[in-house]
């Protein structure tokens, strides 16, 4: 008897099974549709680590915020865990490798850059103030 196995989170039969590099016993499941791991036992979030939770968060929040404000979540919660002291290096590390892991890393939002852009704007309207008012003097 063959019982398919299907994501908690969407319900999608597409499931992978993935093999981390750094930790190759360790076999996980992987929804396709969702990017989400899913467990052997069918455990709600309630019962499941704290530590699962937040790897889960962290991995959607790089998703859809970008990979800084995932690492700065994951060491957040890690420092409000018990007997975690981890540093900002080992967070950004364990955070790319849990990217990494799921093949997410072409998937993570880059930073944005229109800062140059703004500043570059305001340079101009005031360099055009001030030819304005020397001009109609």
């Amino acid at each position: 008897m063959i019982t398919e196995q299907a994501c908690p989170s969407c319900g999608s039969t597409d499931l992978i099974r993935t093999v981390p590099e750094k930790d190759p016993f360790n076999v996980m499941v992987i929804c396709n549709k969702c990017q989400r791991v899913i467990s052997g036992k069918d455990t709600t979030s309630a019962t499941r680590a704290p530590k699962r939770d937040i790897e889960e968060k962290t991995i959607q929040l790089c998703l859809n915020m970008g990979l800084i404000y995932g690492i700065r979540y994951y060491l957040s919660e890690m420092h409000k865990l018990p007997g975690n002291e981890i540093s900002l290096s080992e967070a950004k590390q364990a955070v790319e490798a849990m990217v990494e892991a799921r093949g997410l890393t072409s998937a993570i939002k880059k930073p944005n850059k229109n800062g140059c852009v703004i500043a570059l704007i305001l340079l101009l309207l005031i360099i055009a103030s001030i030819i304005f008012f020397f001009t109609h003097r």
